[in-house]
């Protein structure tokens, strides 16, 4: 066995294998449909009940009380994010619910005036670079002039399921 065939070539193999693996862990830009598929676990999991929803997602200013809850390179990330997906509206077919206790899935209905009844309006996530943790604003509007109700929330990822752990 000549050196290249016992040194070389198995070390250039676990050096093509670390780039290879470590490139398919990154966590590269939030997708359109990762950004959905947070969102609806995340009211699947708090049993959120939001059959009529604004269309545009609200943008949620940065507080400096979210620095506890994301590290610099979420705060980066989540930067990135915002600036991607600036002015994102909500598609329609894009948001389900459920009623409590039950398996049946209902799409919201994307409300284009936002005045219809009671309308649920949503932040755009701060999501973490490794998804595990996402600060949004859920807020219930009854357009009857007696303002809203709803609030600043943090969920992690806990065992497979959203977990609200904080309000602000």
């Amino acid at each position: 066995m000549n050196y290249f065939s016992k040194f070389l070539y198995p070390s250039l193999f676990a050096i093509s294998a670390s780039v290879f693996f470590s490139a398919c862990q990154s966590t590269g830009n939030l997708t359109e449909q990762e950004l959905y598929g947070i969102i609806n676990e995340i009211v699947a999991d708090d049993s959120l009940h939001l059959d009529v929803v604004c269309w545009k997602l609200k943008d949620m200013p940065w507080k400096e009380e979210y620095k506890s809850v994301f590290n610099a390179d979420d705060i980066t990330f989540i930067n990135q994010q915002k600036a991607l997906f600036k002015d994102k509206t909500i598609l329609p077919n894009a948001l389900h619910w459920s009623p409590r206790r039950s398996t049946q899935q209902y799409s919201s209905f994307i409300d284009s005036n936002c005045t219809k009844d009671i309308v649920y309006h949503l932040s755009f996530p701060l999501i973490s670079k490794d998804r595990k943790k996402v600060i949004i604003e859920f807020s219930e509007d009854c357009n009857c002039n007696m303002g809203s109700t709803g609030g600043k929330d943090l969920y992690e990822k806990r065992k497979g399921h959203w977990v609200k752990t904080q309000r602000f």
